[in-house]
């Protein structure tokens, strides 16, 4: 599952190790603080890190095994915590990270990715192929909208 691309590699880090640049993306100016997880220390989960030349974590994402809840009847991973570090966005680190755990998600059978993406995000998740489905909604630890996005893997 390790990949590398333009000097940046991605490898598995632990639930602990994810936090710092959750905390410094996902979060950043909000009062509610929270970058634990429900699921974060499942033993089913993963968590992928995008580490520069330095060794530096430029990236991180989560992968945890959950039924979509429009489709329950597909094995499916929920994508959640995806971030990359603002001084390196938009330079391909969020597409590796994808790759990286779209191939876990074939790994272990699956064919279905899903996340609850930021409104603002969905041009991202549109581009490497995820739909966007159903009604949007406010997430009530971040009050910003977001969106239900699917993609469906074959074999």
């Amino acid at each position: 599952m390790n990949v590398n691309h333009l000097d940046i590699h991605i490898r598995p880090m632990t639930s602990l190790e994810v936090r710092p640049l959750r905390l410094e993306v996902l979060r950043a100016g909000m009062v509610n603080q929270t970058v634990h997880f429900d699921g974060d220390d499942d033993p089913m989960t993963i968590h992928l890190g995008a580490f520069d030349q330095d060794q530096n974590n430029v990236g991180v994402s989560t992968w945890m095994q959950r039924p979509f809840p429009l489709a329950t009847e597909h094995k499916a991973l929920q994508l959640r915590g995806m971030a990359t570090a603002v001084n390196v966005q938009g330079q391909g680190i969020g597409a590796l990270l994808l790759v990286a755990g779209q191939s876990h998600v074939r790994e272990i059978g699956a064919h279905l990715i899903w996340a609850n993406a930021r409104d603002a995000a969905l041009n991202f998740y549109n581009r490497h192929g995820y739909s966007t489905v159903g009604e949007g909604f406010i997430e009530t630890v971040t009050q910003l909208p977001h969106h239900k996005v699917v993609k469906y893997l074959m074999g």
